[in-house]
This record gives structure tokens, sequence and C-alpha cells, in this order.
């Protein structure tokens, strides 16, 4: 009587070899050295601004028009409404470590609107301002402080749009929250940039 051998049927995926070790925190490694740099443009820029409004003051000329008032209320808006989203950000990252979702969804969309709101209190200053691109050389860059750091704003804006629909999808929770901790330091680096604008702007005009 002949034996019967059996078989049994073995997954090729059960040789594979080990998945590589998960290199830590990358994302948020690039988040940080994308905020450095998008931090050193626009403060190199605010200090050509700093220079060129010193040389003019210096040489007894006015930095701007004389029917040109540069308005403190727009840019301490803009400070005060990005310190509100700081505390919003930070609040989506402990909702996310913690996989509170609602509240999660929540401080996002407050950051998003926090955000906006900046974007639309910088557009009413150059509303309020009404001055010529090329007006004066203070004016012109001047413009080209606050229009780079609205850069930074919008970047800042869409790297946490980004991670609020990937949580949707269930990708952000826990330990791997990451991706808002990465929009959250972006963040913070942004407002910390608005800081020094506002104080060389609009306090020491």
């Amino acid at each position: 009587m002949a034996a019967t051998a059996t078989t049994t049927a073995v997954s090729p995926l059960v040789a594979a070899p080990p998945p590589g070790a998960r290199r830590p925190r990358v994302l948020f490694t690039g988040a940080a050295f994308g905020a450095a740099a998008s931090a050193l443009v626009v403060l190199s820029t605010l200090a050509v601004y700093l220079q060129v409004r010193d040389d003019f003051l210096a040489s007894g000329a006015t930095t701007l028009p004389d029917d040109v008032l540069l308005p403190l209320t727009p840019g301490g808006m803009g400070m005060l409404t990005l310190s509100m989203s700081v505390v919003t950000v930070m609040w989506a990252v402990w909702a996310l470590r913690r996989d509170d979702r609602t509240h999660a969804y929540l401080a996002i969309g407050i950051t998003l609107l926090l955000g906006v709101a900046f974007v639309n209190s910088t557009i009413y200053l150059y509303q309020q301002l009404s001055l010529p691109l090329t007006g004066s050389a203070t004016g012109g860059l001047l413009y080209v402080v606050t229009g780079t750091h609205l850069v930074m704003v919008a970047v800042g804006l869409i790297f946490v749009m980004v991670m609020g629909f990937q949580s949707l999808g269930g990708q952000l929770t826990g330990r791997d929250a990451e991706g808002m901790s990465a929009a959250a330091l972006y963040w913070y680096v942004t407002v910390a940039v608005y800081t020094v604008i506002y104080y060389g702007i609009y306090i020491t005009k």
C-alpha cells in the first residue's frame, strides 16, 4: 500500500527577509530644515529693509512718502491671530497623539481659519497703505518682506491642511502623529519669524 505524502504549501513571504529598521522622524527633520531655510530667506529681506531704512533716517529723509502712514492695528491683529494659532496647532498634535480625532479635527480647522485671518489682515494692511510698489525704496522692500512671509504662511497652511487630510484617513494617530508634529514645527517657526517682523517693521517704525 503506497504511502501518500502530505505537502504543506509554504508562503514565499515566510522566507522573505525582515523589513529594515524604520528611519525615525524623517519628516520632522525635513520640516526643520525647510523651516530654517524659509526663515533665513524672510529674515534676510528684513535685514535689507532695516538697513535701507536706517540709511534713509541717517540722511534726514523720510522712509515713506509724507501722505503714507504705516498703521499699527493690522500688524497687531496679525500678531494676535498667529499667537492664538500656536495654541490650536499644539492642541491638534496633542489630540492626535491621544487618538482624539474630534478635538484634532476641530483644532486643525481653527488653525487654518486663523491662518486665513492673518492673510486677510495683511491684505487689509496693503489696502490701508495704498503705496505703489515703486513709490519708494523702503516701501518696495516692505512689500518684499511681508510678501515673502505670506508665502511662508501659505506653505505652513498647506502643510497643516495636508496633514489634516491624512488624519482624516486614519494615518496620523499615537506615535505615528509625526506628520502633524512636523507641520506644527514649521508653523512655530513661521510665527516666530513674524514676531521679529512685527517688532522690526511695526514697533520700531
